[in-house]
């Protein structure tokens, strides 16, 4: 394959220098596209690394005493549930324990799971939103759903690397977004799962695609993202979508 650079076990690694070769790689190169779902990040060194898997380390780091993890996670999401009472509208519907995760993420809980799309150029577009001042390098990550599911067959339940789309109304930003969540392991990175558990998977499992994090590309590629109709705007339908998209074209503002 074109663009293919080292492998990493069962994660293939990915290098593109122009829109032209990214988009030629998510449409000709990579087979059973539809077998994968996507993710973009604004900076390639980053690894697939969930908010509450930042706290914990963030606390570990400061020295902060703490106990078994299953205790505190379930503490953690029963203190979510508690704080939320009364301020979901008049008699909401009682939420599982994964759409109450997926709440708690679009209020910026920290929770184990990690957002993801069934669009690449969504995921495009969400490496891009923020400027970058040193020009690091943007990633997309593109997960085998399918290679995926012959994993977890294997493994018990805890282990799992589950893809999960909530069923609630009370995250509609899932839906201008193709969005759903992946959900792992405390403290047990998607890339790093990957690694470990498939191992004897007969295709890649996952496939890092880094691309330019310069000023220029990400100008253009915003614009030719835009003709699509993928836009703050249109991923956001509230104030702070209308805020974000007024920014990103402010950028070209000249005096």
């Amino acid at each position: 394959m074109r663009y293919l650079g080292e492998k990493d076990g069962p994660i293939w690694n990915f290098r593109t220098y122009t829109l032209e070769d990214l988009r030629n790689l998510i449409e000709n190169e990579i087979k059973d596209i539809t077998d994968f779902v996507f993710r973009g990040q604004s900076n390639a060194k980053w690894q697939l690394t969930s908010t509450l898997d930042r706290l914990i380390e963030h606390a570990r780091s400061t020295g902060v005493k703490q106990g078994p993890i299953d205790q505190f996670v379930e503490k953690h999401l029963d203190r979510f549930r508690l704080e939320i009472r009364g301020r979901r509208g008049d008699n909401p519907p009682k939420l599982q324990e994964d759409e109450l995760w997926a709440l708690g993420q679009h209020y910026g809980l920290a929770t184990p799971l990690l957002d993801w799309s069934v669009s690449p150029y969504i995921s495009i577009f969400f490496a891009l939103a923020s400027r970058n001042e040193f020009n690091d390098e943007r990633v997309l990550w593109c997960l085998n759903r399918k290679q995926v599911e012959k994993i977890n067959t294997g493994l018990s339940d805890k282990e799992k690397l589950k893809l999960i789309f909530p069923d609630s109304d009370d995250n509609k930003r899932l839906l201008g977004q193709s969005g759903l969540f992946s959900k792992g392991p405390v403290m047990r990175h998607v890339d790093d799962w990957v690694r470990g558990k498939g191992l004897n998977s007969n295709k890649p499992v996952l496939f890092k695609v880094i691309f330019s994090g310069e000023h220029q590309f990400r100008k253009s590629a915003l614009k030719k993202l835009s003709l699509m109709n993928i836009t703050h705007s249109t991923l956001f339908p509230d104030l702070l979508g209308a805020s974000s998209h007024c920014n990103i074209v402010a950028e070209d503002y000249e005096a």
